[in-house]
């Protein structure tokens, strides 16, 4: 089977999200969290954060609430990913 490329992760990364047979199966190569600054819920749960850092490395996760808005851009055969005030980031070779 083959990988995804990007994961949107769900409901906000919360405690019931993601899990790592989910991850085994989707292989993602990034994986964005869409998520509130300071939410009440506590989104994202450590527990999905430590599961995705595991799987994808700590610099291939991205979120909302840290990076404010998260573009995606390919041509199918790269990506590069833009947040608010960053240069474009060259993700997948």
């Amino acid at each position: 089977m083959k990988a995804s490329t990007v994961l949107k992760v769900a409901h906000h990364g919360s405690a019931t999200s993601t899990s790592a047979e989910f991850l085994a199966v989707a292989r993602p190569r990034v994986a964005v969290i869409s998520v509130g600054a300071g939410n009440r819920f506590g989104h994202p749960a450590g527990q999905v954060l430590d599961r995705l850092e595991r799987k994808l490395g700590a610099g291939n996760i991205y979120r909302t609430d840290e990076q404010g808005t998260i573009e995606f851009i390919t041509d199918g055969k790269r990506l590069w990913v833009v947040t608010t005030g960053t240069n474009w980031r060259d993700e997948a070779k």
